[in-house]
């Protein structure tokens, strides 16, 4: 049986007119601090697409509260339900930003859209230099008041453990001083930075024991202590050793 061309085309006209199924997330964010934020600051939350450990995550959807305003902060992101695949892996992080400042930031792995009935709550960190006045404090460089997420070691993807916080570091504006965590243990130290040199040195860590990704993070370790120089492309940063090998590839975490 033939079907008239003007039915089929209506038919085709109706399939892609037909709105994407709309899914969402409800959550709520806070962080530990007594204190306010500026007037002009901005919360964000996002839903990424993180299954590839060597690629930045792509961004399915996303809650903006602007401004910010007071703590807890409540959010609602939709999404395209099409766009969820089966078998990959999905993470909500949020962020509070004045202009192109980072204020807060989670640093904990959130998976969402695994089954889980566990309401969704996020703690968010001040960023090394945030609790200073707002009037007074200018990063002095792209290096510097920027949270690097660690996406890959020695050319090798990192794994981000579940309820563990990613492996990061943050370089202070307001003095020589490196923080971060390597998964499990709270990671500290010092550095000294000159054009494209850059040392870290001194560089210590909590002694906790965690059953899982113990050897990442020993790894991570020791690979800081063979940084000779950085770049920083986009939002991008390569460590390299003496030999101009990449030893270590961070990208920012910019919730734009």
């Amino acid at each position: 049986m033939k079907i008239p061309v003007g039915c089929g085309l209506a038919a085709l006209a109706l399939i892609l007119a037909w709105p994407a199924l709309a899914g969402s997330l409800t959550g709520s964010a806070t962080y530990r601090e007594r204190m306010a934020l500026p007037a002009d600051a901005v919360f964000e939350a996002v839903l990424q697409d993180v299954s590839r450990a060597d690629a930045p995550a792509s961004v399915l959807g996303r809650a903006t509260l602007e401004p910010a305003g007071l703590p807890p902060f409540h959010f609602e992101i939709t999404y395209d339900d099409q766009a969820i695949e089966p078998g990959h892996r999905y993470a909500v992080r949020a962020a509070i930003r004045q202009q192109e400042r980072l204020l807060f930031t989670t640093d904990t792995h959130v998976p969402v859209l695994d089954g889980s009935s566990v309401p969704l709550q996020l703690r968010l960190v001040s960023v090394a230099g945030a609790a200073q006045s707002t009037d007074t404090f200018v990063p002095d460089s792209p290096l510097r008041n920027t949270y690097w997420k660690l996406v890959s070691l020695n050319d090798a993807p990192v794994a981000v453990v579940a309820n563990q916080r990613e492996p990061h570091l943050v370089f202070s504006a307001s003095e020589l001083r490196v923080s971060g965590y390597g998964g499990c243990n709270r990671v500290m130290g010092a550095f000294e930075v000159e054009d494209d040199r850059l040392a870290l040195k001194q560089m210590a860590s909590t002694q906790m024991a965690c059953v899982d990704g113990m050897a990442q993070e020993t790894q991570f370790l020791h690979t800081l202590e063979t940084v000779a120089r950085f770049r920083i492309v986009g939002e991008q940063l390569d460590l390299l050793d003496t030999d101009g090998k990449v030893v270590a590839r961070f990208a920012a975490v910019a919730l734009r």
